[in-house]
């Protein structure tokens, strides 16, 4: 990120240039990271990423030669940088940044406290997460009292709906399924189904959010959605005392304990569903 004059946001292809948490920029450039040129830079500061892969789009695989340091909370972070700042203790990324700038005595502005509000209530689902400790609540009610707008990142955030989002969500309700013996439900949408509602992103991580942990009798849930033609992306989430990060680990993600994600490539949709299931049923039966 350039600070100047104006904003500009640098962000990879795969990020959506339209994407509502990028609107408050007055640039957006987006970049290839496998080629751009790093040369230029002295230091590369990643936030909120466990791997590469997240930083630069999955696929991508060439990390650049440049001093890094990592700030993140994920308890699978891989660790990449000179510096890696991981703390897995805390609720978000927005917590630990909140707490580094409170150690350094930055004043904290209105728009910094409103940033920081929203990449905590995202990351907690509005302090729902078994994470979302009493220092998150604390923190949460500082950067309301430094002028978060809790109510506008609410409205941005969970009541600014498209209609093909929540056709989209219709369809992966439909499509759950349970599975008794290994106590989980689940639902995968392919890509002829995705393709019918264009305005849909960001169905799969709210699908997973709102329902797969929800479902009586049932431990954790998982949501796949094939964004791409054999590109199945999935999210997991558990209830509190299910630890679902080695299932998504296993199919090369990870994440927390409760929340959990990954990515599975070059693989057909019926199989890669398939191979979801397997790795998620052998994380079940250790129960």
């Amino acid at each position: 990120m350039h600070m100047g004059k104006s904003v500009e946001v640098i962000c990879p292809n795969n990020v959506s240039s339209d994407s509502k948490f990028l609107n408050s920029s007055e640039s957006i450039q987006k970049i290839d990271f496998d080629k751009f040129n790093f040369s230029a830079f002295d230091l590369f500061l990643i936030l909120d990423s466990s791997e590469w892969s997240q930083v630069a789009g999955y696929g991508k695989e060439k990390i650049p030669e440049i001093k890094k340091i990592i700030i993140d909370h994920h308890r699978t972070n891989k660790k990449l940088g000179e510096i890696n700042l991981v703390d897995f203790e805390r609720s978000s990324t927005g917590e630990i940044l909140f707490r580094l700038f409170s150690d350094w005595e930055v004043k904290i502005t209105k728009e910094i406290a409103e940033d920081l509000l929203a990449g905590l209530i995202y990351d907690t689902s509005s302090l729902q997460h078994p994470w979302a400790d009493v220092g998150a609540a604390k923190t949460m009610a500082r950067l309301m009292e430094l002028g978060g707008d809790k109510n506008k990142i609410i409205l941005n955030l969970y009541r600014n709906i498209s209609l093909d989002q929540i056709k989209l969500l219709g369809e992966v309700l439909k499509n759950i399924k349970i599975d008794k013996e290994h106590r989980f439900i689940w639902s995968a949408i392919p890509y002829e189904t995705v393709i019918l509602y264009p305005d849909s992103s960001g169905v799969k991580s709210m699908a997973a959010s709102l329902f797969a942990s929800s479902i009586a009798d049932a431990d954790f849930g998982i949501i796949m959605v094939e964004e791409k033609k054999n590109f199945l992306n999935v999210s997991l989430r558990a209830k509190e005392g299910f630890d679902i990060s080695e299932a998504a680990e296993a199919l090369g993600g990870g994440g927390h304990k409760q929340a959990a994600a990954a990515i599975i490539r070059d693989v057909a949709f019926d199989e890669a569903v398939e191979k979801a299931l397997e790795a998620v049923r052998k994380y079940a039966k250790k129960d």
